[in-house]
């Protein structure tokens, strides 16, 4: 049985309609007028054009600023013409501004301007109370030059980086418990592929079981190219590649699982990727996975726990690093200086909980006065069975759009709403009816007790440092990649003597410059959250 939930929410306990400001102002932030500014968005193939989107007749209903919307496909194209002309619009909005775009643009050219002057608490209350809860993260932002010139989306940190299953009936049918340590799921892997000489107990590629293993030697890091991606051990940044301790023994193991057929033997091999796994997953010929797509049963597949070592006393995985992201919004110098504080009060709305799912979902259907050219706002239906609220509108129900996800992308704002503003309740205040978390295949029980932090995945190194960190980087990521392989394959012995070639080679081509860099910019950034 379902019973349709009447959402009975005041304007201002639903959408933060500014309290005293808003009473006595026509506008939010306290203004009469309207403005006109320019804004830039990128388009996917899936979402609607300005003209029919929600958000910007909302924009200018309720702030008083009428846009003119330029929607791109190409984000990198666009910017690339607007930062050489000078011809920008007063907002790049879901532009993707790379941390090095914040160094050149920002710190070097000017183009940007520097946002953080704006971030108080009169000004951008939401925000500033963020950063009052977290100051990490405004840290984590601030460019070299302590200045912020992009900001972006705030997700929920206590979830992990990384996920990985093991397949429980398969635990249960060989008699053994879930590994903890290295050496126990090493045996555990040995009674999969027991199953069956086609069985490939670790699916996938270079770019994912390893990095479950390699975790197991004290390496914390989170990128599918974990192999060349900085990591910390002890705290103390170091590419793994070049731990003369421990990635020896880690080639060593590699080289022993696609031996005994733990992974594929041609797991090095650019032709294996995701068909073949998900053949095998089709087949139950597979035990572990870093998804739960493909599998027969997913229900059967349980967080792995992460794995002690002789090098590692205590399991850990990294917490997620998208909790903080920081390329979704800037103004461009070409914004009138008097529009500035307008638009920052604007794009402070959305970094509360929920304003942001008002910009995200749209209105509710009680919230007729904001519908605003839209055919309903949305329906909240409770699931008796499952106790669930689902999410419905009138013109999905009626056919216009297919999915919710369609009425989201060609009637709300599309992927606008996913990439800035508060998008979990960190404060434990949200009024709109949404469903808890649910951590399902023991993901709570597995991985929530053991997240850590890793090395700030944002950073600003300045151009001269960035270019040279990129020089040496390409010519000593393309010898490890290439040597590793030649290692796990068995082209190339695993002797004593190639290995010590192996880290010389590694010392020749600036590895002890390249990684100083990081080492530098943790100190630094370390000492800033002091």
């Amino acid at each position: 049985m379902r019973k349709t939930l009447a959402i009975l929410l005041t304007l201002i306990m639903v959408i933060g309609l500014a309290g005293v400001a808003q009473a006595e102002s026509k506008y939010y932030g306290g203004y009469d007028d309207v403005i006109e500014s320019t804004i830039v968005v990128y388009q996917r193939a899936n979402q609607g054009p300005a003209e029919d989107i929600w958000w910007w007749d909302f924009t200018e209903a309720y702030f008083g600023i009428k846009f003119e919307v330029t929607q791109v496909t190409s984000a990198s194209d666009f910017k690339a013409v607007a930062f050489a002309s000078g011809d920008m619009p007063d907002v790049f909005y879901q532009m993707f501004i790379s941390s090095s775009q914040v160094v050149e643009q920002g710190e070097v050219e000017g183009n940007l301007i520097a946002l953080d002057p704006y971030i108080t608490p009169e000004i951008m209350p939401n925000l500033s109370r963020i950063y009052d809860k977290h100051p990490e993260y405004k840290t984590l932002i601030s460019a070299g030059d302590g200045h912020i010139y992009s900001l972006g989306s705030f997700n929920n940190a206590n979830a992990p980086q990384m996920t990985f299953y093991i397949n429980q009936r398969w635990l249960d049918e060989a008699g053994l418990p879930m590994a903890k340590t290295l050496d126990e799921f090493t045996k555990v892997m040995a009674a999969f592929k027991a199953r069956g000489e086609d069985v490939v107990p670790l699916t996938g590629d270079l770019g994912n079981q390893p990095r479950y293993l390699a975790n197991a030697f004290g390496w914390t890091t989170h990128a599918a190219g974990y192999l060349t991606s900085i990591a910390l051990k002890d705290d103390v940044p170091l590419f793994i590649y070049a731990d003369e301790e421990r990635f020896p023994a880690f080639m060593k193991l590699m080289k022993e699982y696609i031996d005994e057929g733990y992974f594929a033997s041609d797991v090095y091999s650019d032709q294996y990727a995701g068909e073949q796994s998900m053949a095998q997953k089709a087949n139950d010929l597979t035990g572990f996975d870093q998804t739960l797509s493909g599998f027969i049963n997913p229900d059967e597949m349980v967080a792995a726990i992460p794995l002690t070592s002789e090098w590692k006393d205590t399991p850990s995985i990294l917490r997620s690093i998208n909790a903080v992201n920081c390329q979704s919004f800037s103004i461009s110098k070409s914004a009138a200086p008097e529009k500035v504080e307008r638009l920052m009060k604007w794009v402070d709305w959305l970094y509360d909980y929920d304003n942001y799912l008002m910009a995200h979902w749209g209105p509710s259907a009680e919230e007729t006065e904001w519908l605003l050219g839209l055919k309903s706002g949305y329906t909240v239906t409770k699931n008796e069975e499952t106790g669930l609220y689902e999410y419905s509108a009138a013109e999905v129900e009626d056919g216009t759009f297919t999915t919710l996800g369609d009425y989201h992308n060609q009637r709300i704002q599309g992927i606008i709403g996913g990439y800035l503003g508060l998008s979990y309740d960190m404060f434990g205040e949200g009024k709109r009816l949404t469903n808890p978390q649910v951590w399902k295949n023991k993901v709570d029980e597995h991985y929530l007790p053991y997240l850590v932090d890793g090395y700030p995945d944002i950073r600003f190194f300045n151009a001269e440092d960035n270019q040279r960190i990129t020089e040496l980087g390409t010519d000593i990521n393309a010898y490890v990649n290439e040597t590793y392989v030649k290692f796990i394959s068995g082209d190339l012995e695993l002797s004593d003597e190639n290995i010590a070639a192996y880290f010389q080679t590694i010392k020749d081509l600036g590895y002890e410059e390249y990684v100083q860099y990081f080492i530098d910019y943790y100190d630094a950034y370390k000492a800033a959250l002091e």
